[in-house]
């Protein structure tokens, strides 16, 4: 896991099975200040910091789903 800042969200040309219905967020670590995208499960806004779930622990909450990052 990590604290993240939300700096915006981005669209994708093609769906993913499993994917539909769920945003896409572009995050930065605030403590690295990588940024990286992640599934949106929370309705996160611009601005907001947020606990990103990684590697297992996002594929745990969107199973059968290819996820590397959930907000």
């Amino acid at each position: 896991m990590l604290v993240a800042r939300v700096l915006g969200r981005i669209w994708s040309d093609r769906q993913v099975d499993g994917l539909n219905g769920h945003r896409m967020l572009v995050v930065r670590d605030l403590g690295s200040g990588a940024t990286q995208v992640a599934v949106d499960l929370v309705d996160a806004a611009s601005g907001n910091t947020v606990l990103v779930a990684t590697d297992e622990a996002a594929q745990v909450q969107l199973p059968g789903t290819p996820v590397d990052a959930v907000v």
